[in-house]
């Protein structure tokens, strides 16, 4: 089989399997997804909102990008936050969060994160393949 990766690219065609659970609230929201990745960049397109995950040794940033708002989350030990926009009334709300578990492999990530504000308790599950 020929990849990208052998003509020089480092676009790979990758599948995506995950999970957000909201803890405090016992719901599970699944996907299964087709992605790229490029380098440490992931994006893929679920429930019609665009998903676009950076991914460094130290910290994930994830933006989720909707028709009517643009969520963007910061996830690190140190220091995580998030920003909630809402693109029809250009309003903007920052929310504070704890980043409880923060683990990072080359086709794994896990998040697990409370929203201070509300006090509610996230997991984020990311899984990555390569498409064949």
């Amino acid at each position: 089989m020929i990849s990208l990766e052998m003509f020089g690219s480092d676009i790979i065609r990758i599948k995506i399997n995950g999970y957000l659970r909201n803890n405090t609230e016992n719901n599970l929201i699944p996907f299964n997804e087709k992605g790229i990745k490029n380098k440490n960049k992931i994006s893929f397109v679920f429930d019609n909102v665009k998903y676009s995950i950076n991914i460094s040794d130290n910290n994930v940033i994830l933006i989720r990008d909707g028709n009517d708002f643009t969520n963007s989350f910061v996830f690190s030990k140190n220091d995580s936050r998030s920003n909630y926009y809402l693109k029809e009334h250009c309003y903007s709300v920052d929310l504070n969060i704890d980043t409880k578990i923060l683990e990072i492999s080359d086709n794994k990530i896990y998040i697990k994160y409370v929203v201070i504000d509300t006090e509610s308790e996230y997991e984020l599950m990311i899984e990555m393949g390569d498409i064949l």
